[in-house]
């Protein structure tokens, strides 16, 4: 741990921040904040108690005491600025698409800065990865005729889950997700851009996933980009097996007990 600080005044905060959101660090606030949100829409948090997070790749994220999801985000910040008075107000803002967070505490409680290690990744049975390699094994799951080149090809913006080459020659990125979301369609898009860049012509993005809402659905023809839906038990032979071999507390016996 880099840094920790209990309860500093705005004068002790302002400084740490200035001096590490533009690094490579891990910089998380619990503090009683508000959020204001101006970009594709608008939205607005009145005060209250909140973790906020900058991961060491500039990704922000907003979170309250309960749920998974954060209540604000952004994918990555171009810019910070921070302005210390009687409130502290912290800005994050993103050049394209252009969105702009706005968080004004009133109190800081706890600030720490770290670098996290984290070189490993994640692989489990019955979820992307199998369908990368059903992919692979039968391309004909996303579209007749599609030839498969690479699994997990490198670009500068991360690696493409398969990358293929369709009937008419044309390059294919394909990004798997069981779950996808904005953030999804705005990578997909990336790999495109980068693929585009080292071969230039008519580059296709396909999403393949079990499941599509139609926001996201609408984010990907914004920029004709494609969907594929596939069905799990169709591409993993396995997945019903998979599924029903996880417990639960209840499928223990009676003696099971926790503390």
């Amino acid at each position: 741990m880099e840094k920790v600080l209990e309860r500093p005044d705005f004068e002790e905060a302002e400084e740490t921040l200035r001096e590490y959101l533009r690094r490579e660090y891990t910089v998380q606030i619990n503090g009683l904040c508000s959020v204001n949100y101006q970009g594709r829409a608008k939205s607005k948090l009145d005060r209250g108690e909140r973790l906020v997070i900058k991961k060491q790749d500039s990704a922000l994220l907003v979170h309250g005491p309960e749920n998974y999801q954060p209540k604000n985000w952004q994918p990555e910040v171009d810019s910070w600025k921070v302005e210390n008075g009687e409130k502290l107000l912290l800005t994050a803002e993103r050049n394209s698409p252009e969105e702009k967070v706005e968080i004004l505490f009133e109190r800081i409680d706890l600030m720490t800065v770290s670098q996290l290690v984290d070189k490993s990744e994640l692989k489990i049975s019955g979820h992307e990865v199998d369908i990368h390699e059903s992919i692979e094994d039968r391309p004909e799951i996303v579209e007749e005729n599609l030839r498969f080149i690479e699994r997990e090809r490198e670009t500068p913006a991360g690696f493409i889950d398969v990358f293929a080459r369709d009937e008419d020659d044309n390059y294919v990125v394909i990004e798997v997700k069981r779950n996808p979301d904005y953030n999804t369609v705005l990578q997909l898009q990336r790999y495109v851009e980068e693929i585009d860049e080292e071969f230039k012509g008519n580059i296709r993005g396909i999403l393949v996933a079990p499941k599509m809402t139609d926001k996201i659905l609408s984010y990907l023809k914004e920029r004709d980009l494609e969907f594929v839906e596939v069905d799990m038990e169709d591409v993993i032979t396995s997945y019903d097996a998979i599924d029903n071999s996880q417990k639960g507390l209840s499928d223990f016996s009676t003696e099971y007990e926790t503390n």
